[in-house]
């Protein structure tokens, strides 16, 4: 019997609604490709799997297993990956969230790459560093820019023959102690990654053309634990992982920082639910560096405001020091700053800048020929220019958002830098 490309786990707790949405709006597309989907239920009750029986007389590309209701959700997808793989019955498969609903425009582009022959696909719904479609061979660099996503239990597509040899006692013995089996998923994908010789890894870009959330989601009920989740059990997951990966310490502060978990505008509903305080902050006090970009005096003043007053931080003065702290930390860290952009942002840029005492030594551009030589008696320099000079250099990217990922996207020397995104302080600007 031929081997089938593809095979999707979706692991599930009380949530019928979604399985029976689900298989309204996608079995059929993924019957027509020759994808095989495993429910793997651990719901106190019937109904998922009454459904499930359901759809299985006329679909034979769906399967049910069920398992006790205490059981770790990290725990039921280990032991889904163990079966499945053991089966040998397929090239890849993927784990995913019982509310995520391909697409055909999906399905079409996951099978797409399953023909390429990676090992890992990270595809990547956020793609907040704007990587695009991206091949890698070093595993150091897949690791730098991509494992962060891969906490999401969406993003990872494994090569099932890539992970045959997985010493699954040694495995769980290692990762499902309490402070690493929330993210052992990750570990799992990382450690056998950091042992194939030749490992090949896809980076992939998707969007909503390629898949929808069920209409039955609901808010996350587990936020009270969120900050041992991630302000302790990531970092612990990640330090355990094999030497190789050298970037430990950005690959934990950048799932913060990208995901918006430890972004401000979280922080600040954290704040006015009463989930995050002055007993938090003191907690992971020392911590907080190695967790996001945010000041850590911006982080004491919001845990020992009182909840009812939250609403002063929208104001607009408020918003202004918080852009010039991150802007002074920003440029703190590099030697050297330029500006991109010669119109009305990178007017603004220049001025906050002036008024920060902060130095930089000029302009970048896309295309010189179509710009000034000098803007703010400054020279102004072409980015393919800048490039060949200097890498020691901090661009503030003061463009609009719309340009700013376009100029990302077409000048991929620019990721050798680090970027400051002007547009994320819009209302800062007008």
């Amino acid at each position: 019997m031929d081997m089938k490309q593809l095979a999707i786990c979706i692991p599930t707790y009380n949530q019928p609604e979604m399985i029976r949405e689900m298989s309204i709006r996608c079995l059929d597309i993924y019957k027509e490709n020759n994808i095989d989907i495993y429910i793997y239920d651990s719901s106190p009750g019937s109904e998922t799997e009454r459904i499930v029986l359901e759809y299985k007389v006329n679909y034979n590309n769906i399967s049910y297993a069920h398992l006790p209701s205490d059981i770790h959700s990290n725990t039921k997808v280990l032991n889904a990956y163990k079966e499945i793989i053991g089966e040998g019955k397929y090239e890849y498969l993927w784990l995913c969230p019982d509310y995520i609903q391909l697409t055909a425009e999906g399905v079409k582009c996951i099978m797409q790459h399953c023909r390429s022959g990676f090992d890992v696909c990270v595809l990547n719904y956020r793609d907040v560093e704007h990587i695009g479609e991206k091949r890698y061979e070093d595993i150091d660099v897949f690791f730098r820019e991509c494992a962060w996503h891969m906490s999401s239990y969406m993003a990872t597509i494994i090569r099932i023959s890539s992970f045959a040899d997985v010493d699954w006692e040694k495995f769980f013995q290692r990762y499902t102690i309490p402070e690493r089996i929330n993210h052992s998923h990750v570990a799992f994908y990382l450690e056998q990654l950091a042992k194939l010789p030749d490992a090949r890894a896809v980076h992939v870009p998707i969007s909503s053309e390629h898949m929808r959330v069920s209409t039955y989601r609901k808010e996350s009920m587990w936020k009270k634990e969120m900050f041992a989740v991630w302000a302790e059990y990531w970092p612990e997951t990640i330090r355990a992982l094999p030497e190789q990966y050298r970037h430990k310490d950005e690959v934990i502060r950048k799932l913060g920082i990208n995901t918006g978990i430890f972004g401000w505008t979280n922080f600040v509903a954290l704040r006015r639910e009463q989930i995050y305080g002055r007993e938090v902050y003191q907690k992971y006090r020392n911590e907080w560096k190695n967790l996001t970009n945010i000041p850590a005096v911006f982080l004491w003043i919001l845990a020992i405001l009182p909840a009812e007053m939250v609403v002063l931080l929208k104001k607009p003065s408020f918003k202004r020091r918080f852009m010039n702290a991150h802007l002074r930390r920003f440029c703190a860290r590099n030697e050297n700053i330029v500006i991109y952009g010669c119109g009305f942002v990178a007017e603004k840029t220049s001025v906050i800048l002036d008024e920060l005492h902060i130095k930089y030594q000029g302009y970048i551009v896309s295309d010189s020929n179509n710009e000034k030589q000098c803007f703010h008696g400054l020279p102004v320099i072409e980015c393919s220019e800048l490039v060949q000079r200097n890498r020691d250099v901090g661009v503030i990217m003061a463009l609009n958002k719309e340009n700013a990922i376009q100029v990302i996207k077409e000048r991929p020397g620019l990721q050798l830098y680090k970027v400051f995104y002007m547009y994320k302080y819009e209302e800062v600007l007008k």
